[in-house]
């Protein structure tokens, strides 16, 4: 019995205990990279990535993001999953291989759901940034798409309403123009629910727990798959329930206490 309330005592003391987080370094922030695979799987879902200037050419870039992304997330990091190279004739840097894979040298990114030109392009603090392998190396017919929101914190189970677009060329090829994505499927850590889009993106999806939302692409298309990352926290433990009950018959004892001699 001592040992039991000296382990929860310990557990209390540890609970009032400040934690300093590393940020990884003195030079650098914080971004939220994803990467979906030429099967179009997603295997980094907006994962919080340090960057630093791995290049040291004096600025913060895509190329940058998706080089440290390996190296938290790739087994055997950026030197085995991870390569870029000016090509010749382009003033630009060109991706070579995402997660591993060479892909024909078929590759897409994205800065805050909009396209960019090089892996050379800037990103700041809290940017979101998604690299992808086409899954059409013929004619590279895949689309971008997004949801409106891209995280989801609630305390509790909660319907969610999500809005997904698409980046897509206008009639002449001149300019890429947002529209809905319709028919298709919601997905939940990759399993379909039966849910899909209507004709103006919209899906509303029930969750309980925490979770990845994405998508699946409509039948006769190909878009990449999107990402929103849903926070629900999980139960109390054990020890924290037990925790909670002994602070909550204490401050009984004292409320009775008080009330004597109020």
């Amino acid at each position: 019995m001592k040992k039991a309330l000296s382990l929860i005592l310990a557990l209390v003391m540890a609970l009032g205990v400040t934690t300093v987080a590393f940020a990884g370094g003195d030079e650098g922030f914080y971004v939220n990279v994803a990467i979906a695979d030429s099967k179009g799987v997603l295997q980094i879902a907006y994962g919080t990535v340090w960057v630093a200037d791995i290049d040291e050419d004096g600025a913060y870039t895509i190329n940058d993001a998706l080089y440290c992304a390996h190296n938290s997330y790739y087994k055997g990091g950026a030197a085995a999953g991870y390569e870029s190279a000016k090509a010749e004739g382009y003033d630009g840097l060109s991706l070579k291989k995402l997660w591993g894979e060479t892909n024909g040298g078929s590759f897409g990114y994205y800065v805050n759901d909009n396209s960019a030109w090089s892996l050379l392009d800037p990103v700041a603090e809290d940017d979101y940034i998604y690299a992808f392998c086409y899954q059409d190396k013929t004619t590279w017919s895949d689309t971008y798409s997004y949801f409106d929101t891209k995280t989801v914190e609630s305390e509790e189970a909660t319907e969610v309403e999500l809005t997904l677009s698409m980046l897509a060329w206008n009639a002449d090829f001149s300019a890429q123009v947002v529209a809905p994505v319709k028919g298709a499927e919601i997905t939940i850590d990759g399993e379909k629910t039966g849910v899909k889009t209507d004709e103006n993106g919209k899906a509303t999806v029930s969750l309980d727990s925490s979770c990845v939302v994405s998508a699946v692409s409509p039948e006769g298309s190909i878009i990449t798959p999107p990402v929103c990352n849903v926070d629900i926290p999980e139960e109390l433990s054990f020890f924290a329930k037990i925790i909670n009950a002994i602070t909550s018959f204490f401050n009984s004892i004292i409320d009775f206490f008080r009330g004597l001699f109020a």
